[in-house]
């Protein structure tokens, strides 16, 4: 059995130079920032947040007969925390050592903070393209929450297209039941960024229609077409809401500002916006920002 511990030459995709901007090396007159050593996996405990929440079990089990076999190859990634040690990355591996029975593992400690060690964890994951579609979505929204940094800036320190960047966060504005056939593998992120534009109804059961019906991705924005110019009693589709760069723009920094979903519909300058919330502290929270923004 080839070891799956060992990264393809596929997944070996560099990272950006720009890193260094999240995570700041150390002066080299500093302490080391990080230890290799051996410890027991019993000491070691998954973090609270992490950009990764599915794991297969049938890949975690061959994992785990080559651990058992040819031991751990790739270190895991931890930082001391109240008394034990959190993963920073490796987390899959970690799992695979405990169903292998493997008492001890090698480990890098790093001393990080929570923002750097959460980077470090989204970079192995994007790197090994262990995140399905959701979580590396929803990992990079935290990140541009918790550091601040513009997309722009966020995708040059992890060595992407700003696009594939803002294509990735813009999924987060599609309602649950699609997101979850999407995390699930049954809808790709061609699919999902067509079902964008359409309302959350129409979104649902038209994602349904294309698990049930095997459409491709073209299929799928040629019937979205369709609904915008049936919607609009347009053949040509001439006056079909818009989803240009500036009306997604728009649409990220009100979701931003306002801390919930936002979708913005725009016909020739003119349309409405729709604000999502789940429950009323959520409407109130966006009410407050609305009015002190206001005031």
């Amino acid at each position: 059995m080839a070891n799956s511990d060992d990264d393809s030459p596929r997944r070996r995709r560099a990272l950006g130079k720009g890193l260094g901007a999240l995570i700041p090396r150390e002066d080299e007159d500093a302490p080391p920032a990080e230890r290799y050593v051996e410890l027991p996996v019993a000491q070691i405990r998954a973090a609270r947040r992490q950009p990764r929440s599915e794991f297969d079990d049938e890949r975690l089990a061959e994992l785990a007969d080559s651990i058992a076999e040819s031991g751990l190859i790739q270190p895991l990634v931890v930082r001391e925390k109240q008394g034990s040690y959190e993963l920073i990355a490796g987390e899959r591996r970690w799992r695979a050592c405990q169903i292998a029975g493997i008492d001890t593992a090698p480990a890098v400690i790093k001393d990080v903070t929570d923002t750097e060690a959460y980077t470090l964890a989204l970079v192995e994951n994007v790197q090994r393209e262990d995140l399905n579609p959701v979580e590396e979505a929803l990992a990079y929204k935290k990140l541009l929450e918790d550091t601040g940094a513009s997309q722009t800036e966020l995708a040059e320190q992890l060595g992407k297209s700003r696009s594939a960047l803002s294509n990735s966060v813009r999924l987060l504005a599609l309602p649950d039941d699609v997101l979850d056939l999407l995390a699930a593998g049954e809808l790709s992120s061609g699919h999902a960024r067509a079902l964008l534009s359409l309302d959350d109804d129409e979104a649902v059961r038209m994602a349904r229609t294309i698990v049930a019906q095997g459409w491709s991705v073209r299929k799928t924005e040629q019937e979205v077409k369709k609904a915008h110019s049936d919607d609009d009693g347009s053949s040509t589709g001439g006056s079909r809401w818009r989803d240009d760069a500036l009306v997604r723009d728009l649409t990220e920094r009100l979701q931003h500002a306002l801390g919930t979903k936002v979708k913005v519909k725009d016909r020739h300058g003119k349309g409405r916006i729709e604000i999502h919330y789940d429950d009323v502290d959520i409407l109130q929270s966006v009410l407050d920002r609305i009015l002190e923004d206001g005031s």
